[in-house]
């Protein structure tokens, strides 16, 4: 059993009331990974949710054998692994622990089970889903616009390119 005040800790869950955090808090499991831990590895089935109380995971993908590309770096009080919400996911990164790490876990089955039982559990994860997810599609945003003021002549190539920043 995990404690509430943990779950509190994560970003995705900060709205969420007690009564649905006693839920979670309930299911889920608090490990402690050593440093070069991989917890998720691209291809695989990805069957756990993440959620981070300290430490920080790098979210990668190999570009080329020997050279990795950092997606993210994921630090306390964030999450990942929201796929699991989908049917039989395949991770698309890898995810590995850069130091030691204290994790809450929950099995994919759980979650989905959860979700299912519960119609205000389940909102209150895909709402915090979405805000995850449009955070990060602002950040990549932002990355694009700043190659493109460094390189201003590759803005004549794209069209809509105000579309970049829609808010969704």
């Amino acid at each position: 059993m995990v404690k509430i005040e943990d779950l509190k800790r994560i970003n995705l869950l900060k709205n969420v009331p007690d009564h649905l955090l006693e839920i979670i808090a309930n299911e889920a499991q608090l490990s402690i990974f050593g440093t070069d831990t991989q917890l998720i590895t691209v291809g695989e089935p990805n069957d756990t949710f993440f959620m981070l109380i300290m430490g920080m995971v790098a979210i990668k993908r190999e570009l080329v054998p020997d050279i990795d590309v950092i997606l993210d770096n994921i630090q306390s009080g964030s999450s990942f692994g929201s796929s699991v919400l989908m049917k039989r996911p395949k991770a698309s990164y890898t995810a590995v622990c850069q130091e030691p790490c204290e994790v809450i876990t929950l099995s994919s089955q759980c979650l989905n089970q959860l979700c299912d039982q519960n119609d205000e559990l389940a909102y209150h994860m895909m709402l915090g889903v979405s805000k995850q997810y449009k955070r990060r599609l602002d950040e990549r945003a932002q990355m694009i616009m700043k190659v493109l003021d460094e390189h201003p002549e590759l803005k004549d190539d794209i069209k809509d390119i105000e579309n970049l920043t829609l808010t969704i």
